[in-house]
């Protein structure tokens, strides 16, 4: 039986959309700022992929939201 693949924590994922919307942005043009496919993007923001460090901070920059890295 195959692992099953990790996905980004919803919370994550309610804070991208809430950000985009917020900002009245669609996901073509977070996609196109952010340097990835709106496939890739919509996946992202649906909970259904899971982005590398680097393009989730692309993402979250385009968004004006930011990567805060905490003790845990």
């Amino acid at each position: 039986m195959k692992p099953e693949k990790e996905k980004l924590d919803p919370k994550i994922v309610a804070q991208i959309k809430e950000a985009r919307e917020g900002k009245k942005l669609t996901q073509v043009e977070v996609a196109k700022q952010a340097r990835v496919t709106e496939t890739f993007y919509a996946m992202t923001e649906r909970g259904e992929a899971n982005p590398s460090i680097v393009k989730l901070n692309r993402i979250l920059k385009a968004l004006g939201l930011k990567i805060l890295i905490k003790k845990a």
